[in-house]
């Protein structure tokens, strides 16, 4: 990641094992110079909802490509190895997020070129960063910590609302060790008239993915000693994890239900370690007023849906993204 701040995005102890978050089944495929790995993706796929039924869907993530090697045959040859790993017949439909800012990325998929599959704008999605800095006032509700016990009601609330490309899950994938580092006590529950009304997990993924700023250059780097002494939180030092946490696994009946459960996690946050946490909501999704709630860095990126065989018929369901799973 270029500019004024260099990125790196890690996953340590090991790269696979972090990567099983994404579906139950991945590949990772590479591309070779020589000895040397010159870009990478993953594929992967996992029950999804589409048009409000359960399908097996598929999802791509995670192309890197070396600068010296972004000008050549390397991203063609990789879509037709992606292409022939389609044929096992998985899933008809991908889907993929593109960081807003990637102009060069999003102008490749928006050729829709010959030799790639045909890429669709879903829309934005919004995961600004919120800075963990002052408790705000508490939004009344019934909120309290899930147990075990309560695994069965969180998963099927959880699919109550098939939302488009809305991951599907049950009691045995969702604390069964695929997501890493992730605890029914993660989670927070809030209950109207005793029925339960909305779920929402607050997940630290620093012990198995990580990202660093490697360097800071130019205005930033300069001036970094001076807009500390001003800015809470500050910007981090290099060559250590940003110490942020995912929104995830979040259904909510209604849109102050969703603030409620936000509010109560960002509340409990602030004594913490932590200096932000991350959430995502499709733009269409009237969730994502209360997202402005709070002091933040804005980041967005676009959600496309990815086909090799001609169309697949989406409705016009609001799209469903999980930040965590990014």
């Amino acid at each position: 990641m270029g500019g004024s701040i260099s990125v790196a995005f890690l996953r340590e102890p090991e790269y696979f094992s972090a990567t099983r978050i994404q579906g139950p089944f991945t590949q990772v495929f590479i591309a070779k110079a020589g000895d040397q790995i010159v870009g990478a993706a993953t594929r992967a796929v996992r029950p999804t909802f589409l048009n409000g039924k359960i399908i097996d869907g598929g999802y791509l993530s995670d192309l890197r490509i070396l600068p010296a090697f972004r000008r050549g045959t390397t991203l063609a040859r990789g879509y037709r190895y992606l292409r022939d790993l389609h044929r096992d017949g998985r899933t008809p439909i991908y889907t993929t997020v593109i960081v807003e800012d990637n102009e060069t990325a999003l102008r490749t998929v928006g050729a829709n070129r010959a030799d790639m599959p045909a890429y669709t704008d879903q829309g934005r999605i919004l995961t600004p960063m919120i800075s963990l800095t002052k408790r705000l006032p508490e939004i009344p509700a019934d909120i309290r910590p899930a147990t075990l016990k309560d695994l069965p009601a969180i998963v099927e609330k959880l699919n109550e609302p098939r939302m488009q490309f809305q991951p599907v899950h049950s009691e045995d994938n969702l604390l069964e060790g695929r997501f890493q580092n992730l605890r029914a006590s993660n989670f927070r529950l809030l209950f109207r008239g005793g029925k339960l009304a909305g779920v929402m997990a607050a997940w630290d993924q620093r012990p198995f993915r990580q990202t660093v700023v490697k360097n800071y250059s130019g205005v930033v780097g300069a001036l970094r000693p001076l807009v500390n002494l001003f800015r809470k939180p500050a910007l981090p030092a290099t060559d250590e994890p940003l110490r942020f946490f995912y929104i995830a696994f979040s259904a909510t009946d209604t849109i102050e239900d969703y603030r409620a459960l936000l509010r109560s996690i960002y509340n409990e946050s602030i004594d913490s370690p932590l200096t932000h946490m991350i959430a995502g909501l499709h733009e269409r999704d009237p969730r994502s007023v209360a997202l402005r709630d709070y002091p933040q860095t804005h980041f967005a990126g676009r959600l496309f849906s990815v086909t090799f065989d001609g169309p697949v018929e989406i409705d016009d369901r609001i799209p469903y993204v999980e930040p965590a799973l990014l």
